[in-house]
């Protein structure tokens, strides 16, 4: 079986940047809702998981949890932070700081590590690509509801990522080996219901788009937690 060696995007801290002031206390909302908001000097994160945080600050889209390896408890311990730093400060270094932040409040230690993890390739279908072209030259849009995705201005790679995250709920890492270039724009319909009529997505996306997965073993760098407190120091 082949193995492919493939990094996932995360950034490590390696800078130590820290934010100018930040204020980090356990949430008492009560609110469902959860966010991570960014201004332009100011981070504000409102009833979320220790995990969310974590995913925000080493670049994790959500839902791609096979990316990180940490305790349950990440999930159901909630916070609010609220931190600033000098105007026009990068996104990167943002993440930075906030990565800081976690190392000297929770006392959040990882390192990156090589896993072999099921995933799925992205392979042109026997008859070829169905694919249109973007010819309006638009911002790329991702639109998804159930069992329904329109991309406008999207390329064959950010595809894969996205069958990648939980629109999709594949549950795996999926690597684009197409080889296609450009932008196109699509409609891709499935049923996840298997009573009900309708192609899964396996099926939709080779009928519909020309393309198929293919399932194989992968080796991808991951994040392992290794340390982290559930109460962080004071303020």
């Amino acid at each position: 079986m082949k193995v492919l060696l493939i990094s996932l995007v995360v950034t490590m801290a390696a800078s130590g940047a820290a934010f100018d002031a930040a204020s980090v206390n356990a949430s008492t909302s009560g609110l469902g809702d959860s966010s991570i908001e960014q201004s332009v000097s100011r981070i504000t994160v409102r009833n979320e998981s220790l995990r969310g945080i974590i995913f925000f600050a080493y670049g994790i889209p959500w839902g791609r949890d096979y990316a990180f390896v940490g305790p349950d408890w990440l999930d159901s311990e909630k916070f609010d932070i609220v931190a600033t730093f000098p105007a026009e400060t990068s996104r990167e270094v943002v993440r930075d700081m906030l990565q800081t932040l976690l190392s000297e409040r929770f006392g959040l230690r990882t390192h990156p590590e090589s896993r072999k993890l099921e995933s799925y390739v992205l392979l042109v279908g026997k008859r070829g690509p169905k694919l249109q072209a973007d010819t309006k030259g638009a911002e790329g849009a991702f639109i998804w509801g159930e069992d329904r995705v329109t991309c406008r201005a999207i390329s064959v790679a950010g595809l894969a990522n996205r069958l990648s995250g939980p629109a999709f709920k594949l549950g795996r890492p999926v690597v684009d080996m197409t080889g296609l270039k450009g932008a196109y724009d699509f409609t891709l319909n499935w049923s996840s219901d298997t009573v009900l009529a309708g192609p899964s997505v396996f099926t939709a996306i080779e009928e519909q788009l020309g393309l198929r997965l293919v399932a194989r073993k992968a080796a991808f760098k991951i994040v392992v937690v290794d340390r982290v407190e559930k109460v962080p120091t004071g303020n």
